[in-house]
């Protein structure tokens, strides 16, 4: 994705909006500001990203862009706007001090996590396939075992009978 940075603060953007027209003006755009998406944090920094669409995408779609920080974003591509074309977004910039390393080793452990994770799903799902596959197998041998106990059953009486009739006769 190709893209150009710049920062810039939102605070002076924000304030000067508010402070147009009288107090009323001011609370009503302050009740606007807090109620609204996107929020802004008041003096906060943001980069500026020019996204260029990559092939295949259009307007309303996802696409997962990177910041000069290492962080990625997913933004949603404009509508009408389809491959190649640019668009522009602001996003809020990462910490600019010391933290960018903390930052990438919670992002290392986050993933480590998340892997941790996934294999436990995996191996948990194996178990109760196999768990499953012993439920069917004993109800299988309790059937076999069942319809044996009634063969030996039947045969026992007609041997019982067979035994009576040539006591008797």
């Amino acid at each position: 994705f190709g893209f150009t940075t710049g920062t810039r603060s939102t605070h002076s953007r924000n304030c000067g909006a508010a402070r147009r027209g009288g107090r009323r003006r001011t609370i009503g755009m302050a009740q606007k500001m807090m109620d609204s998406s996107p929020k802004f944090i008041i003096g906060a920094v943001t980069t500026r990203l020019t996204v260029t669409v990559p092939p295949g995408l259009t307007g309303g779609e996802l696409v997962r862009v990177a910041a000069p920080d290492g962080s990625y974003h997913t933004v949603m591509v404009p509508d009408g706007l389809s491959s190649g074309q640019q668009f522009s977004v602001e996003l809020l910039a990462g910490p600019a001090d010391g933290s960018a390393i903390e930052l990438a080793k919670l992002r290392v452990e986050l993933e480590a996590e998340r892997h941790l994770r996934r294999e436990t799903q995996q191996e948990a799902m194996r178990s109760r396939t196999a768990l499953e596959a012993l439920h069917q197998k004993r109800r299988a041998d309790h059937a076999f075992l069942r319809d044996m106990v009634k063969r030996q059953r039947r045969c026992i009486e007609q041997l019982t009978q067979q035994l009576k009739k040539d006591e008797a006769g």
